[in-house]
């Protein structure tokens, strides 16, 4: 999950923008025109009265060009039982037709962000890889496997924000979905191979795997709608406040792996017998999640000691690991409808965990009436 925050929150800016300036691409009409034309412009030289002939045919040919664009069919845009969003409203396009002011924005956008979060990073988690060389250096163990769902998740919504900037600038639905998935592999890439030069890591073929991982169950949601019944999830609340130590060492939150927990929630309902499906509320999920609690790495840190829960799995290597059943809500089925944006903010956040009810089991099994958040 490492150095990916940024660029979510940069691709969710440029998304937003590009889709709104490609609503006036869209929905242009001649109903602007007439109007112009129905008022005191009529009182107007030949010339101008030439020149307002000739915007409106312009407007018509516009209008034509947007009344020739295929949409995908409705049926398939639904994520499990749940009809789907884009922030422009309507459908997505069957076929790539391009809008160029959107894709500037989003092109000029996500350049300078990839520019800014590489400046920032090489002056903090990389800046002492001038002066190291590329090396393979797994660490499978290290974390007790919880960073490999960070690198899976991480992978699985990025390609998520680029598919939707995508299907803003007009790229076809099929297209959208398997260039953001590339990218999003990509995007996941470079990071492990700058993480190859780190004096004290390497690039990691486990947290690769994962990366490859993400991305791919975020493509073959795409072809295999009943996957759409499992979703990712991920909720970050510093250990702190929940009675835990944070992960020792850790730079910032994003390497807090402590702090961060993942779950894939699944919709129950869609999955029950129609017979049954009017005695389940359709809204309520089941969700199973995975942490390490009080991770220590004592190699760096030898006068710390581990927490009397923890174990080892690799020498030096300490924490708790937790297996976590959760109930979970569908917030597109909780929250009112809206408007476009709401309506995909609403899709959006439902990619994100909220405390709930939840049984977590390691060492010490508890029960939380709003997980993480503990009682005794």
């Amino acid at each position: 999950m490492k150095k990916i925050y940024l660029i979510i929150f940069l691709i969710f800016f440029c998304n937003y923008f590009c889709c709104n300036a490609g609503l006036g691409y869209i929905f242009a009409s001649n109903n602007d025109t007439n109007s112009f034309l129905n008022k005191e412009y009529l009182i107007a030289s030949n010339d101008e009265i030439v020149q307002l002939q000739e915007n409106v045919l312009a407007d018509e040919i516009s209008n034509d060009e947007t009344k020739n664009i295929k949409y995908i069919d409705e049926k398939d845009f639904w994520y499990a039982d749940t009809k789907m969003s884009i922030l422009i409203g309507g459908l997505p396009q069957a076929e790539t037709k391009i809008k160029p002011i959107p894709t500037a924005i989003l092109t000029a956008g996500l350049t300078g962000a990839f520019i800014l979060q590489h400046q920032l990073q090489m002056k903090t988690i990389w800046k002492n890889n001038k002066d190291a060389y590329f090396k393979f250096q797994d660490d499978l163990k290290e974390e007790l496997f919880v960073d490999k769902l960070g690198h899976f998740y991480g992978a699985y919504i990025t390609s998520y924000f680029l598919r939707e900037a995508l299907v803003g600038c007009g790229f076809g639905w099929e297209s959208s979905n398997n260039i953001a998935a590339i990218l999003g592999l990509t995007y996941s890439t470079y990071v492990e191979i700058w993480d190859g030069f780190g004096p004290d890591y390497g690039f990691s073929p486990s947290d690769f795997i994962a990366d490859i991982l993400g991305a791919a169950f975020f493509s073959a949601q795409h072809y295999h709608p009943s996957l759409r019944n499992i979703t990712p999830k991920f909720i970050y609340i510093p250990s702190e406040w929940t009675g835990y130590k944070s992960r020792i060492p850790n730079a910032m939150f994003i390497d807090d792996y402590s702090s961060q927990f993942f779950f894939y929630s699944v919709n129950i309902h869609n999955l029950l017998p129609d017979k049954w499906k009017t005695y389940y509320p359709s809204w309520l999920e089941l969700s199973v999640g995975y942490t390490v609690r009080n991770m220590l790495d004592k190699v760096r840190h030898p006068e710390e000691e581990p927490c009397n829960e923890c174990t080892f799995w690799k020498e030096g290597y300490w924490g708790s690991p937790r297996i976590v059943l959760a109930l979970d809500y569908n917030l597109e089925k909780i929250l009112p409808d809206g408007g476009n944006t709401w309506n995909w903010f609403r899709q959006t956040l439902n990619r994100f965990k909220l405390p709930s009810p939840a049984l977590e089991i390691g060492t010490v099994t508890r029960f939380y009436i709003l997980f993480p958040f503990k009682l005794w």
